[in-house]
Protein backbone atom coordinates (compact mmCIF):
# COMPACT_ATOMS: atom_id res chain seq x y z
CA UNK A 1 0.00 0.00 0.00
CA UNK A 2 2.00 2.72 -1.07
CA UNK A 3 0.84 6.71 -0.91
CA UNK A 4 0.38 8.70 -4.85
CA UNK A 5 2.69 11.39 -5.29
CA UNK A 6 0.01 13.97 -5.01
CA UNK A 7 -0.60 12.46 -1.46
CA UNK A 8 3.38 12.82 -0.66
CA UNK A 9 3.55 16.51 -1.84
CA UNK A 10 0.35 17.05 1.10
CA UNK A 11 2.16 14.97 3.70
CA UNK A 12 5.18 16.80 2.66
CA UNK A 13 3.93 20.23 2.47
CA UNK A 14 2.24 19.66 5.98
CA UNK A 15 5.55 18.67 7.62
CA UNK A 16 6.96 21.40 5.83
CA UNK A 17 4.37 24.27 7.17
CA UNK A 18 4.91 22.69 10.93
CA UNK A 19 9.00 23.03 10.73
CA UNK A 20 8.70 26.50 9.99
CA UNK A 21 6.47 26.78 12.40
CA UNK A 22 9.25 25.25 15.10
CA UNK A 23 12.17 27.33 13.59
CA UNK A 24 9.95 30.70 13.74
CA UNK A 25 8.67 29.48 17.76
CA UNK A 26 12.56 28.57 18.48
CA UNK A 27 13.96 31.59 16.91
CA UNK A 28 16.30 28.65 15.53
CA UNK A 29 16.25 29.75 12.12
CA UNK A 30 18.81 26.95 10.05
CA UNK A 31 19.70 25.57 13.51
CA UNK A 32 16.33 23.54 14.65
CA UNK A 33 16.75 19.64 13.75
CA UNK A 34 14.65 17.97 11.57
CA UNK A 35 12.64 15.31 13.59
CA UNK A 36 9.93 13.53 12.53
CA UNK A 37 9.13 12.73 16.09
CA UNK A 38 7.84 15.95 17.00
CA UNK A 39 7.48 17.38 13.44
CA UNK A 40 4.23 14.86 13.37
CA UNK A 41 3.59 15.12 16.74
CA UNK A 42 2.69 18.70 16.12
CA UNK A 43 0.76 18.11 13.08
CA UNK A 44 -1.44 15.36 14.63
CA UNK A 45 -2.58 17.83 17.41
CA UNK A 46 -2.95 20.94 14.88
CA UNK A 47 -5.17 18.74 12.76
CA UNK A 48 -7.34 17.26 15.86
CA UNK A 49 -7.40 20.96 16.97
CA UNK A 50 -9.29 22.19 13.93
CA UNK A 51 -10.78 18.78 13.38
CA UNK A 52 -12.61 19.55 16.57
CA UNK A 53 -13.46 23.57 15.62
CA UNK A 54 -15.11 21.83 12.40
CA UNK A 55 -12.57 21.81 9.39
CA UNK A 56 -11.98 18.76 7.12
CA UNK A 57 -8.27 18.37 7.18
CA UNK A 58 -6.64 16.84 3.95
CA UNK A 59 -3.50 14.78 5.58
CA UNK A 60 -3.14 11.48 3.81
CA UNK A 61 -2.55 8.67 6.11
CA UNK A 62 -2.08 5.05 6.32
CA UNK A 63 -4.85 3.34 8.99
CA UNK A 64 -4.58 0.18 10.56
CA UNK A 65 -8.49 -1.12 11.39
CA UNK A 66 -8.82 -2.96 14.77
CA UNK A 67 -9.82 -5.64 13.02
CA UNK A 68 -5.57 -6.00 10.79
CA UNK A 69 -6.91 -4.51 7.63
CA UNK A 70 -5.29 -1.46 6.24
CA UNK A 71 -5.99 1.55 4.16
CA UNK A 72 -4.98 4.66 3.22
CA UNK A 73 -7.40 7.78 4.21
CA UNK A 74 -7.00 11.29 2.88
CA UNK A 75 -8.50 13.38 5.14
CA UNK A 76 -7.54 13.34 8.93
CA UNK A 77 -9.73 11.35 11.54
CA UNK A 78 -11.86 9.99 8.92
Amino acid sequence: MEFTNKQLRRIDEIHNAVYDLCKILTELDDDLVWDMEYIGEIADAACDILVEKGFKISYPAHVIEKDGTEKITEWHNE
